[in-house]
């Protein structure tokens, strides 16, 4: 069914259209936002941090600048360079331009509309015609004009008013989104730059365990050349060998990728060169993640839930605005002549100024409609902070697990390591002094790469669960942005 509305236009004295304009009381329809009520969701400690770790520290809050505790100037550098160079927040920080520039075109609708108007119009009839226009037969006409158009419609239920609150919630939502973007590409250039380290240790010591192998191929060719060995030996040695200088292209290539990784965030060119020489950082002895209730301020993505959930209440009474009635001032002034030189003549004058009223009747149940279409929005919004709520604080709890398990783990394979160089150690003597077949020498070799392996994994996997952990807390882009700020200014 067609939109059906009554209108009613009434002209009246100028003073009187201004006295109207300005007493016209305006009001909001719609629901007010309320903050909504979080305590049922949150908790008084941390379930898995309350344990005798000595890892966590929940007095105290999350470092700011988190990644300045692994002692690495490089990395320091890299995320410092990370907050102007990124193309990702660029794109972020151009989004709230957007957002911000239609605030602009919302809030014209609140002020006076006024538009020049310039026209010329040539009319002729034929002898015979009858013109509606006026225009005797056989006669023709010019028409020149040139005025303005003013038209203002006055904002008395607040509509909006409440897209420009709507509006004001989604440039905060948008400064939330930038911020958990520094949160998040901080995180992952710290994963990407622990990645290209440990591969750089696992190249050295890959290394290491070549020139070990190829000492003990040259023992075992010495040791046949004298007749105390055997070709089996030699070769079985040879293999080993082979195996592990197989791995050097691979591992490579693994430092390769991470190291693009870390141009691909930072926005500069492939060729350019970004990492140097460096050691794989150490984990901090003690990290502090306060109480969960601070999960509502320091997570950039529940505070952006919380202003997308505003927003969309604010736009509730924006389509509520549409079933009462619109109240609008409109007026021309035009100064309209036969000739060109009359448009400058003020008895050429002609002008129109008077309100209007617009009722909705007839509907289609389409104003209801919207309501129902935003109600249903807002709801969606507030289960998603709930959501978003519960995923937080589920993130910081797997990640605190995650740094104590994965540390755990890294001692365990430390122990290893030291059996496993003393076990070559021993084997080699032996081997030595005759007492012992060059196999046992190659399988201690071997379990020692394995073990060696492993432990770089699962330094690497110690580190990653921290940089886990700072990203559940949610810290990482206060001062960087006030770095930002500092330098545009």
């Amino acid at each position: 069914m067609k939109q059906m509305y009554w209108e009613s236009k009434t002209f009246i004295s100028l003073p009187l259209l201004c006295l109207l304009a300005f007493v016209v009381p305006g009001c909001t329809v719609g629901p007010d936002f309320q903050t909504p009520d979080i305590s049922g969701l949150m908790q008084d400690e941390w379930q898995e941090t309350d344990h005798d770790s000595g890892r966590f520290d929940n007095a105290r809050q999350p470092e700011s600048e988190w990644w300045q505790q692994f002692h690495d100037d490089q990395l320091s550098a890299l995320i410092n360079r990370l907050g102007s160079s990124s193309l990702a927040l660029a794109q972020a920080r151009e989004r709230i331009v957007e957002v911000t520039a239609r605030q602009g075109v919302i809030g014209a609708d609140k002020r006076l509309q006024l538009a020049a108007a310039l026209g010329y119009t040539h009319a002729e009839t034929g002898d015979e015609a009858v013109s509606m226009l006026g225009l005797q037969p056989g006669k023709s006409l010019d028409v020149y004009s040139a005025g303005v158009v003013a038209g203002w419609e006055l904002d008395v239920w607040g509509r909006t008013t409440r897209l420009l609150e709507a509006g004001e919630e989604d440039i905060r939502a948008g400064y939330a989104d930038l911020q958990g973007m520094m949160v998040s590409l901080a995180a992952e250039l710290t994963l990407a730059y622990i990645e290209a380290r440990t591969v750089e240790a696992r190249l050295d010591k890959l290394r290491e365990n070549i020139e070990l192998q190829r000492k003990t191929l040259d023992l075992a060719k010495s040791r046949l050349e004298a007749g105390n060995g055997s070709a089996l030996e030699v070769v079985r040695t040879e293999r080993l060998l082979s195996t592990t200088r197989s791995r050097l292209p691979e591992l490579a290539r693994s430092l390769t990728v991470a190291q693009n990784h870390i141009k691909v965030l930072l926005g500069c060119s492939p060729k350019e060169r970004v990492l140097y020489p460096g050691a794989l950082p150490e984990v901090p002895p003690l990290i502090g993640v306060g109480l969960p209730i601070d999960l509502v301020t320091r997570r950039a993505d529940i505070r952006q839930a919380v202003h997308r959930y505003h927003g969309a209440v604010a736009r509730i009474g924006a389509v509520e605005a549409e079933r009462y009635p619109a109240l609008s001032l409109s007026g021309t002034l035009t100064l309209s002549s036969d000739s060109l030189g009359g448009v400058l003549d003020t008895d050429s004058l002609i002008y129109s100024l008077g309100p209007g009223l617009r009722f909705p009747i007839l509907t289609g149940n389409r104003i209801a409609s919207n309501v129902a279409v935003r109600t249903s929005q807002a709801e969606q919004a507030r289960l998603g902070l709930e959501q978003q709520i519960i995923a937080a604080l589920s993130e910081v709890e797997n990640a605190s697990v995650g740094v104590v398990r994965s540390q755990e783990r890294a001692a365990e394979v430390t122990q290893a390591e030291k059996f496993a160089k003393k076990s070559v150690q021993l084997a080699d003597e032996l081997y030595r002094a005759g007492l012992s077949d060059l196999f046992q020498v190659l399988d201690n070799q071997q379990q020692l790469v394995t073990i060696q392996e492993s432990l770089l994994l699962a330094r690497q996997q110690a580190l990653s669960e921290v940089v886990y952990l700072y990203r559940a807390l949610g810290g990482g882009w206060e001062n960087t942005l006030q770095q930002q700020q500092a330098e545009t200014n």
